[in-house]
């Protein structure tokens, strides 16, 4: 009598188990490391260096460089961060956008490899890189951005148990991205000096 009792209890628990696997999904994270590099390093110098940094995980990168200014300012400008929701059809999405308004130098670009979409799942980064010119340095932005959707079913639920088994969480997963990015920054400018490091 009690295996009758236990039955739709066990249904039940199953059935929303695979009700919350079936539901779609979208996460995103951000990254955000700030640094200075001494005024006296040639702005061309700056820029090509960063972009080679960036382009350890993009390999889509575009870059866009204007003129140094003529009087430097006393303290450096700062990229504007926003989130937007986009639609598409019935679904919508929240994407951060980064705008680096007033900018020396700027550069995007995507992430290598990681745009497609497969077994229901899909992992998406971009990265922005900013450099404002000020009296002291170089202030220097580079920003991550990442995505993470699921189309949900029992696809999205293995490809999600496949990738986790092999890189760990989505999170942790992004900080290896994004941690590339950083290595490679201190190698190239060793007496850079740190202003903010911000993990997805």
């Amino acid at each position: 009598m009690k295996k009758f009792f236990y039955l739709p209890i066990l249904l039940f628990f199953i059935t929303g188990c695979i009700t919350a696997a079936v539901k779609p999904k979208q996460e995103n994270y951000m990254a955000k490391a700030v640094f200075d590099i001494d005024i006296s390093v040639p702005s061309k110098e700056v820029t090509q260096k960063l972009y080679e940094i960036i382009n350890v995980r993009s390999d889509s990168l575009q870059k866009s460089e204007g003129f140094m200014p003529a009087k430097l300012p006393e303290i450096p400008n700062a990229p504007n961060v926003q989130l937007q929701n986009v639609g598409m059809g019935f679904v919508s999405f929240t994407l951060p956008k980064v705008q680096c308004d007033n900018a020396y130098a700027i550069m995007t670009g995507f992430d290598k490899g990681v745009s497609s979409f497969g077994l229901g799942s899909s992992d998406q980064a971009s990265y922005t890189g900013c450099i404002y010119p000020y009296e002291k340095a170089y202030r220097i932005y580079i920003i991550g951005t990442f995505m993470n959707s699921s189309g949900g079913g029992l696809e999205g639920m293995v490809a999600e148990g496949i990738k986790k088994g092999i890189t760990g969480s989505t999170r942790e997963m992004y900080g290896k991205w994004f941690g590339s990015i950083l290595n490679k920054f201190k190698e190239t400018f060793p007496t850079a000096k740190e202003i903010e490091i911000s993990m997805p």
